[in-house]
Order: structure tokens, then C-alpha cells, then sequence
């Protein structure tokens, strides 16, 4: 429902600048409108211009240069996010244990709790 006001809104919209156009245009007197946009029309075209010449100069070797220039950025503040947590969680003896278990830095014990994949693994290692 709220889709289609917003659309009809629009069309109505559409619809009354192409009669303020048309009426302008025969009576040759500029519109509220014009007056107002007429003095903003040079920094309009300006911005257009600097835009385009934008996109002339970047190709296909300057476009992946600079996505790898942002990817790079971007990961490097995640892997400082990561090492911050990293080390916050190496203070505590509990998070360290469990860190080092995932690493697999923990010495399986036989009659240990762990998963029958896991003794079977430590079993094939020490063979």
C-alpha cells in the first residue's frame, strides 16, 4: 500500500513539472523553479564534469588497484580488531586453555573426554 501512494506521489510530481515546463515554455516567462535553479546551474555541471573525468581515468588496472587498496585497509583494521581480542582473551587462564585446545596445542590424554575422533587421531600419531 505504501509502495503504491509513494509512486502515485511521484507520478503526480512528474506529471506538474511537465506543466510548469510546457506553460513556461509558451508564455516565455521563467518559471520559480528556473529562477531558482538557474543560479546553481554552473555548480550542477561543475560536479558532473569533475565526475566524469573521474570515470574516464580509471580502467581496469586502476579499479583493482584501488579495490585492493581498500581490502587492504579494511582487513587491517579487522586483524587489529582480531588481535585486541586475541590478547584480551590470552589474559584469562580459561580462554587460553580453550584457544590452545582449538589450536590443538592441548596433549590428548587417553582416558581423556574427548571425542572417539580425537583418540583415534592421537592414536595414529603415536603409531
Amino acid at each position: 500500500m505504501t509502495v503504491e501512494i509513494i509512486f502515485f506521489i511521484s507520478l503526480l510530481g512528474i506529471i506538474a513539472m511537465i506543466v510548469l515546463k510546457s506553460a513556461e515554455l509558451r508564455s516565455g516567462k521563467k518559471s520559480l523553479f528556473s529562477r531558482m535553479g538557474s543560479g546553481t546551474d554552473h555548480i550542477v555541471y561543475g560536479t558532473y564534469r569533475k565526475i566524469r573525468v573521474g570515470f574516464a581515468h580509471i580502467n581496469k588496472n586502476n579499479a583493482v588497484n584501488f579495490l585492493q587498496w581498500i581490502a587492504y585497509h579494511v582487513l587491517s583494521v579487522f586483524h587489529k580488531i582480531f588481535i585486541w581480542i586475541r590478547d584480551k582473551a590470552h589474559r584469562h587462564p580459561h580462554s587460553k586453555k580453550v584457544i590452545d585446545m582449538v589450536k590443538g596445542k592441548v596433549e590428548v590424554k587417553p582416558n581423556g573426554g574427548s571425542s572417539f575422533f580425537l583418540k583415534k587421531i592421537a592414536e595414529e600419531t603415536k603409531e
